[in-house]
């Protein structure tokens, strides 16, 4: 409907571009075809508020938004170890985790996973036994002698925790 102003409502303008197309009239031709993408923004303005419609929101992002976040926390609970000097025969020694750790996993150029047997230490850094658990290993590459290595390792005996850290990952 015209309103008083000389100006289309927007109600009317879809009916009149909806019954366009019902009846065949529209064309198709790409030149009439906008060449726009499609907003990935919507809901970014006014809490999800685009407009004053709620429900486009939720209708564009109806499975929660996955946490990509570049720090990983992990916590120093008994069985996480980590080493800063992974020995590529076997010999590595793990020392256990104090408090609690954040892990900026974006510094890190890939994060490969293990399972087996690893040494593991006491706070003074002194052999105390072998256990059998899960590894993160977080890998980094030397421009000098062009290849990747092991920057930083943790070792989870505790398997909650370490599913707790690939859950962070987004790996499962």
């Amino acid at each position: 409907m015209e309103r008083s102003n000389g100006l289309f409502s927007t109600e009317s303008l879809d009916g009149l571009l909806q019954q366009k197309w019902s009846n065949g009239l529209g064309d198709a031709n790409p030149v009439y075809l906008s060449n726009k993408r499609k907003r990935d923004d919507v809901g970014q303005e006014n809490n999800g508020v685009l407009n004053g419609n709620t429900e486009l929101r939720n209708s564009l992002f109806s499975e929660p938004p996955r946490r990509n976040r570049p720090f990983i926390h992990i916590s120093g609970q008994k069985g996480v170890y980590f080493s800063e000097r992974w020995e590529p025969n076997g010999s590595t020694l793990y020392l256990p985790v104090n408090g609690s750790l954040l892990t900026n996993v974006d510094k890190y150029d890939q994060i490969t996973f293990e399972q087996g047997l690893f040494f593991i230490g006491d706070l003074s850094g002194a052999f105390q036994q072998k256990a059998q658990g899960q590894a993160i290993h977080c890998w980094r590459y030397n421009e000098h002698e062009r290849k990747l290595f092991i920057a930083l390792s943790y070792f989870f005996t505790n398997l909650q925790a370490f599913q707790d850290v690939v859950t962070s990952l987004g790996c499962l």
